[in-house]
């Protein structure tokens, strides 16, 4: 009897080693997709902005399997403070305050807690995963001049693409997502899907702020 019973472990245990790297890959895609901030109120946003968060730069990493499933049963829909998209690349994601494991499985997160839309420097990061889809993973293909919206439903703010690179010193990821006099945007990935100590940087300056039409 426990013969069989360790060769039906065995077995489920090796149906989980094959799948999860799709199982990963659908559980993020269906977080992305659930916490979408257009389905919430403006007030509820600016609510959420004045919740206390977390900030560890080192969840950038590419997440396990186990780090996604554990993570995601955190993710707080109170976390969610706007919507980003990137029509050029194919990016529609929230953005959640506090660069969390949970909240970068959800979208993309803010990196300081007292970054304001469309003040200052307003950097974000996001995970880079095996589907070049999901998350900021498009960033890669992303090229200068394109249009990058931010909203928290009471306004969006247009920012323009001026700059991509990759970075891997220390002090060069702290002076990216620094405050600035200049109204600028920064958007930070992973620059591949395995460990790495590299980071795609995307900046762009905000061109423009429009009431929002939801």
């Amino acid at each position: 009897m426990w013969r069989r019973f360790f060769i039906i472990i065995l077995i489920v245990a090796g149906g989980l080693l094959i799948t999860s790297p799709f199982l990963k890959v659908g559980l993020i895609s269906i977080l992305s997709s659930y916490f979408d901030a257009e389905q919430m109120s403006a007030d509820q946003l600016n609510k959420n902005n004045q919740r206390d968060a977390s900030f560890d730069f080192s969840n950038i990493q590419h997440p396990t399997f186990y780090e996604t499933v554990k993570a995601g049963m955190n993710a707080n829909s109170k976390a969610v403070i706007g919507q980003i998209r990137v029509d050029s690349v194919g990016i529609d994601l929230p953005i959640l305050k506090g660069t969390t494991r949970a909240n970068l499985l959800v979208g993309a997160t803010t990196m300081r807690p007292d970054q304001k839309m469309g003040e200052g420097n307003y950097p974000l990061a996001g995970h880079h995963m095996r589907r070049q889809s999901l998350l900021f993973g498009p960033l890669l293909q992303i090229k200068n001049g394109a249009l990058v919206v931010m909203t928290d439903l009471k306004n969006d703010y247009v920012y323009k693409v001026t700059s991509h690179r990759t970075i891997s010193d220390e002090e060069s990821k702290v002076k990216v997502i620094h405050e600035t006099r200049e109204k600028k945007m920064t958007l930070i990935t992973c620059d591949r899907t395995t460990q790495t100590d590299r980071w795609l940087v995307v900046q762009g300056k905000l061109i423009r702020v429009t009431p929002h039409n939801g």
